[in-house]
């Protein structure tokens, strides 16, 4: 499974897979919300609409935050085989 992060000086944003065409949205260990992209869930990120009020109420202070999964680190999950 693939994870996306993009660090921010209030935490780290993850966007996890969590089973087919399902994405969640997380900071630090709090979801945020479900989504059937991650490019979705990375947009709210962009537009500060995430529902995490440390992060939202900064939409006029943060400047040029990536709506595009390009600019967010990607991480490949592997399961341990037994």
């Amino acid at each position: 499974m693939r994870n996306y992060l993009f660090n921010t000086d209030i935490g780290t944003f993850e966007i996890r897979q969590a089973g087919h065409e399902r994405y969640q949205l997380w900071i630090d260990e709090e979801m945020l919300g479900e989504y059937e992209s991650p490019e979705k869930a990375a947009e709210d990120v962009a537009a500060f609409n995430t529902d995490y009020p440390e992060w939202d109420r900064l939409e006029n202070e943060y400047g040029n935050v990536p709506a595009s999964l390009n600019d967010w680190s990607s991480v490949t999950e592997t399961t341990p085989e037994a």
